[in-house]
This record gives C-alpha cells, sequence and structure tokens, in this order.
C-alpha cells in the first residue's frame, strides 16, 4: 500500500488536501478530504445588524459573491416576513445577476481550472499510443488549453487560445454584471425585500450585448456550430435517447470526415472544444461506439460505489417571474426554474425536504455535541487545543476544518451534475443512462462536465428571456423592511452555487441582532469529511476505487502524477475558500492550525 497525498491541490479557491491509500495496482482504497482552514463568518456575524449578511457573506468568495449575497437576501427576506411580498421584477434582478455569476463560474472552471489537466504530459504519451492521429490530438489540446507559464520537458508553452479567450469572456461578464450591480466580486445589488437597482432600457441593451459575444464564444469554441441547433438537439429533445443519438451521431460525421481522415482536429475541422472532449475523453463513446484507437477515460473515474451512501441534490434556482410577487422560502419543486429535489443513489427522484438538512462534526475540528444537527441548532465552535487539530489522523477520528452535511443522514453530490439530474434534463439523463446501461458508472467525471456545459446554454437562454421578456424598467424593486421587523426571528435562505446547493441559515434576539448564522456551502457538501455513521463524502466516495494515474492507470501506475486524484476532485470545482476561511495572526506555519 502506498500512500499518496496532494498537498495543495492548486487551481481551487482556498487550502485543501487529498490524502489516499493505493494498493499495487494503482488502485485507490481510502481517501480522506481535508480542509486546511477555518471559516469564521458564523461567528464574527454573530451580534451584527442582520442586514449586513447579503453583503459581507460575499467575502466567503470572490468566484460565486453573487451566490451568497442572494442566499442571504432569501434568508432575510424570511427573517423580515417579507418573502411572500418581494417585487416580482426584483426576482427577475436576481435572476439576471446570478445567471451572469453562474455563466461566468462555469466558463472559468471548464477552462481556467479544469481544462490544463489536459495538457499534463501523461496525455502526450498517451495519445501518441495512437500514432499520428493521436500526436495530432495532442497539439490540439496543447494549443488550446495549455495555461500561462506552463512548460513541457523544459520548453515554453504559450497560453491556449480556448484558455486567454475565456479569461477575456470571464472578464465580459463581470463587466455586465458591474454595470447594474457596482461592482463584481462583491456586489451591493441584492438586499432583504429586494434589490437597490433596477435595469434600463439601455442597461438592458448593453447586458445583453455582453451575452451575445459569450454565445460567439461558445459557437466558436466550445461548439464549433451553432449553439442554437445544439440546444434544439439535446436540452429540447424528444426523449433522453434522442438527446445523446443527437451527440452521437454529430460525433460520428467529425470522425468519419476527410478532415479526421487527414488527421484534422482543427477549429476549422469543425472540432470545437466539446466534441474534442467528447470523443476523445469517454472510452464508451469514444473508443466502443465511434471506434476511436485511444481514449482519456473519463468515464471509468469518479464513480460511487454504493447508491445506499450517496445521492443528489438540489434546492432549486431561480424565481419563475410568471409566478408573480413573492416566493417560497422553502423552495417546492414547481417554484424555480432549476427545480429543487433529491435524486437517491439508484437515480429515483423524490421532494425536496429542507428538514432532512443536517450537519455532523464527528470528523472535523469544532466543539459540539457530534450527534447530527440542523444548521440552526448547531454552532461553529472551533477547536482550541492545537494538539488535537492533526491532519494525520486516521479516518476514524477528526482530520478536516469541514463539516459533513446530509440529506435524510444520507452524503449528497451538489452542482450542475445534480441540478442537471433532478430537472431531468434529456441529455445529462441520457448520458447517464447510457453508461449505467453499459456497465459503466452512471456518473462519474466525464458526465460532470458535460453537465456544466450544458447549464451555460440553458442559464443563457433564460437570461436573454429575462431581459427582453420578464423585467419591467418601470417595475418594482422593493418592498420597505425595518430593523424591528427581524426582532426574535428566523429565516433560510435556500439557494444553489455555481458549485451547488447553498443554504444561509440565521436567527435573531429580541433587539434584531444576529443571534446564529450558518451557511451551508456547496464545497462543504462535495468535500465533506466522513459523517457520523462513519459514511465518507461525496468526494472521498468517489476517489475509492479510482485508478491513480492517468486513463485508467494505461501507461502504467505513477505515483508522482496522480491524475486520477486530481481529475475527481476538481470535477467537483472546489471552492475552500467557500468551505472554510480565517486568518493566522500567529504567523506560524507548521503542521498544526493555531485558532486565535
Amino acid at each position: 500500500m502506498v500512500r499518496v497525498t496532494v498537498d495543495q491541490l492548486t487551481r481551487i479557491e482556498g487550502h485543501y488536501r487529498i490524502d489516499t491509500q493505493v494498493d499495487e495496482s494503482g488502485v485507490i482504497t481510502e481517501a480522506q478530504s481535508m480542509g486546511l482552514l477555518l471559516r469564521g463568518f458564523e461567528r464574527f456575524l454573530q451580534h451584527q445588524d442582520p442586514r449586513d449578511a447579503a453583503l459581507l457573506t460575499q467575502r466567503i468568495c470572490g468566484v460565486c459573491p453573487t451566490s451568497h449575497s442572494l442566499a442571504a437576501a432569501n434568508a432575510l427576506d424570511q427573517l423580515f416576513g417579507v418573502a411572500d411580498s418581494v417585487p416580482k421584477d426584483a426576482l427577475v434582478m436576481r435572476n439576471i445577476h446570478q445567471s451572469l455569476n453562474m455563466m461566468t463560474s462555469h466558463v472559468t472552471h471548464l477552462y481556467v481550472l479544469w481544462a490544463p489537466d489536459l495538457v499534463n504530459p501523461a496525455y502526450r504519451d498517451l495519445l501518441a499510443t495512437a500514432g499520428e492521429a493521436g500526436n495530432a490530438v495532442w497539439k490540439e489540446l496543447l494549443g488550446r488549453f495549455s495555461p500561462i507559464s506552463y512548460r513541457v520537458d523544459g520548453g515554453d508553452i504559450p497560453p491556449g487560445r480556448a484558455y486567454v479567450q475565456a479569461i477575456r469572456e470571464k472578464r465580459r461578464l463581470h463587466e455586465a454584471i458591474s454595470l447594474f450591480a457596482a461592482k463584481m466580486p462583491h456586489a451591493v445589488l441584492a438586499h432583504v425585500g429586494g434589490v437597490t437597482y433596477g435595469l434600463t432600457p439601455a442597461d438592458i441593451t448593453q447586458v445583453a450585448s455582453y451575452y451575445w459575444k459569450t454565445l460567439e464564444f461558445i459557437e466558436n469554441f466550445t461548439l464549433g456550430f451553432s449553439p442554437e441547433t445544439w440546444f434544439e438537439n439535446t436540452h429540447n429533445a424528444a426523449s433522453p435517447k434522442k438527446a445523446v443519438s443527437f451527440v452521437l451521431d454529430w460525433l460520428r460525421e467529425l470522425v468519419d470526415s476527410p478532415a479526421a481522415a487527414s488527421n484534422d482536429f482543427s477549429y476549422a475541422a469543425g472540432w470545437g472544444d466539446l466534441p474534442l472532449f467528447a470523443a476523445f475523453g469517454s472510452e464508451l463513446l469514444g473508443e466502443e461506439i465511434l471506434g476511436l484507437p485511444v481514449s482519456m477515460k473519463f468515464d471509468r473515474a469518479g464513480g460511487y460505489k454504493d447508491p445506499e451512501k450517496i445521492g443528489f441534490l438540489s434546492y432549486g434556482v431561480y424565481y419563475k417571474p410568471e409566478l408573480g410577487d413573492g416566493y417560497d422560502p422553502t423552495s417546492p419543486r414547481d417554484s424555480r426554474v432549476i427545480p429543487s429535489g433529491f435524486m437517491n443513489g439508484k437515480l429515483e427522484l423524490e421532494r425536496f425536504d429542507h428538514t432532512k438538512i443536517t450537519e455532523s462534526i464527528a470528523h472535523a475540528f469544532y466543539m459540539d455535541s457530534e450527534t447530527e444537527k440542523t444548521p440552526l441548532e448547531g454552532t461553529t465552535e472551533p477547536e482550541h487545543d492545537p494538539d488535537k487539530i492533526d491532519f494525520n489522523a486516521a479516518p476514524e477520528n477528526r482530520y478536516s476544518w469541514i463539516k459533513a452535511p446530509s440529506y435524510g443522514g444520507i452524503p449528497c453530490e451538489v452542482g450542475p451534475l445534480s441540478r442537471m439530474l433532478v430537472m431531468q434534463e434529456p441529455l445529462i439523463t441520457g448520458l447517464v443512462e447510457t453508461f449505467r446501461e453499459n456497465g459503466y458508472p452512471a456518473v462519474n467525471n466525464y458526465v460532470r462536465m458535460l453537465a456544466r456545459v450544458q447549464e451555460v446554454l440553458i442559464v443563457g437562454g433564460q437570461l436573454l428571456k429575462w431581459l427582453t421578456q420578464d423585467l419591467d424598467t418601470n417595475g418594482k424593486f422593493a418592498v420597505h423592511t425595518d430593523l424591528s421587523m427581524a426582532k426574535d426571528s428566523e429565516g433560510m435562505g435556500l439557494w444553489e452555487a455555481p458549485r451547488g446547493a447553498l443554504g444561509h441559515w440565521l436567527s435573531t434576539d429580541s433587539d434584531s441582532k444576529v443571534k446564529v448564522y450558518q451557511a451551508v456551502v456547496a464545497s462543504t457538501w462535495n468535500l465533506a469529511p466522513r459523517n457520523e455513521l462513519g459514511i465518507p463524502g461525496p468526494a472521498e466516495q468517489a476517489l475509492i476505487g479510482t485508478k491513480i494515474s492517468a486513463a485508467e492507470n494505461a501507461l502504467g501506475v505513477d505515483y508522482e502524477n496522480p491524475l486520477g486524484i486530481l481529475h475527481t476532485v476538481r470535477s467537483y470545482d472546489p471552492c475552500l475558500a467557500c468551505a472554510i476561511h480565517t486568518i493566522d495572526l500567529t504567523g506560524k506555519e507548521d503542521e498544526k492550525v493555531r485558532v486565535v
């Protein structure tokens, strides 16, 4: 048995470590997910004016501050008793704000945080086994996804075209948000009872122009052809099987084209980033169905072995404008554009019940009862004795600053894949069923990435509708509130960050000041340690059984280049600035975290 530790995992927000045990055949047999710093927001929000939460909680994360702001605003709406009267146009503004941030985050993750692993030299060696065709694919990967300051075999590699353009799109979408929210990150739009600003007709034209530019990027780089054609034949397909058939027919046409026969896999030949990944990333689709000589086998990794110990959760996101003013804070399935729901490990859909959400600190560095508690029952009291904070502890002990959320006692994956499964999106549902029917993990690293691309297109289409059809620029954008309305009250804000289910809970005292504040964030769900029952968190479960090296150890076991770990954990788009955050005022840097 070999111990393989990644510390720190790079290209993510925050400080995170993965510790694994790997057997002699290169298969991970045990994994521990470790958040290395305490997030202190729950503690310093205590005794504060609750209205500040929509501003302050954005500082939890610079990538998805919008989601925290809106989750906090939702919690405040209920706390102040105005959730049922927030004006429709304020809700549409919140939708617009969230959609732009979600698109930004997804583009960033796909191109800047995840895709650079596709140019790991291991894939050069793997693709070379396919001769000139494989070498041509490697050159395309290198020319598209190489990050800044990248070197291979001592030689400098220019940043990839798609990588650089994705950064430009991120900036463009940030500018769109700043147009109406004052700045990005950490906007000043969301507020209890509504928003602080409503778009003007000129604003709408400008925001729409930003969106159309992003759509050009998707057409020219991501897909290689019309997004409308893709969307009509996948998301709007008559059935999941027809959605998958469209993708396979499209890929087969590219694979059988004269360009591919002459080893031309360029953008000009129709090979956008998605078809290149879709064909060469999957063993089932690429090798078995399309007959390609090699694949990266992402569909073999990152699945779950025991369906009884995993679920897929969505709180629901984006208010439905057709429902008019107000919304239900419990997020019934039919009240959000992307619906709420829970899907068990057997992929059976159930209605979402917020009362089933609990957290455990049994394997985390906190001082409280180790029993499962609802967010408002739990505390965030850090362990004060540094000698009891041990990141080398065995799995049965405490080893992380991340708590362990559960839904009815079950750890849950959250994020684009879960949202697409819960909304029964045709393409993603069809792919999951195709993998399961053919003996592959039903969910895996491959389908996680495709779900993120699909959600960008879904959200983009809704954004245009909200801008041009649903928003009344002469409408009402807030209702009156005053601090006395929050006296001795409780609020819950259920929302979705790009990375997954996000909830804020708070209660107040007789002075209307915050008594308890708890944020259960997406990376807490995905990167959780074991829960009270000893069940590993989603990332831990997905790592167990995954092979350590590239393409299922196709070139042998390489403990020094653990791509199996990197691909799997990064497929969740980790954000440890969300899950944990603090400052060490002692200035000491050792293996123990000093709590001050």
